[in-house]
């Protein structure tokens, strides 16, 4: 009698385990879906916290949660890109300024000209950063769908 216990024990919480997963990938599915949807239209922090309550309240959904860390990446990736292209616009005509100020005899009056150089030098910093970091979620999903393929 005490040897049965623990084995009904044990093959009750395997049953209730088995039975959940596959009822768990379904919603969670839906949530990554609904995220995706809203990565298209561009709203990029509601599509994160999709991902994020996918996350919290399917924590067994192994299927989900893998290909939610590829769409989680596309979002970021997405957000840097446009990031870039408004930044290179906002760099583009900073510069063109700075060139103007650069071509007058600023003889002491120095002032814009430092001004603009710094913001330029600023702004290409950005412009540098946003870029490594567009590399980086690039390289990140290539990383991880090479993974999601080897798991299966």
């Amino acid at each position: 009698m005490k040897k049965l216990i623990p084995i009904f024990l044990i093959s009750f919480v395997w049953i209730a385990c088995s039975e959940k997963k596959t009822d768990v990938e379904t919603p969670a599915g839906i949530m990554l879906n609904q995220a995706r949807v809203l990565m298209i239209q561009k709203n990029y922090d509601a599509a994160r916290d999709s991902i994020e309550l996918m996350r919290q309240l399917y924590p067994t959904a192994f299927t989900a949660r893998s290909a939610g860390i590829i769409v989680m990446d596309s979002i970021e990736l997405l957000a840097a890109q446009d990031s870039l292209a408004t930044l290179d616009s906002i760099l583009q005509k900073e510069r063109i300024v700075f060139e103007e100020i650069k071509k007058k005899d600023n003889r002491g009056a120095n002032s814009p000209f430092y001004k603009q150089k710094n913001k330029v030098f600023y702004l290409e910093q950005n412009f540098d950063e946003i870029c490594a970091k567009v590399k980086f979620y690039l390289r990140k999903i290539e990383v991880d769908k090479e993974k999601n393929k080897a798991d299966r």
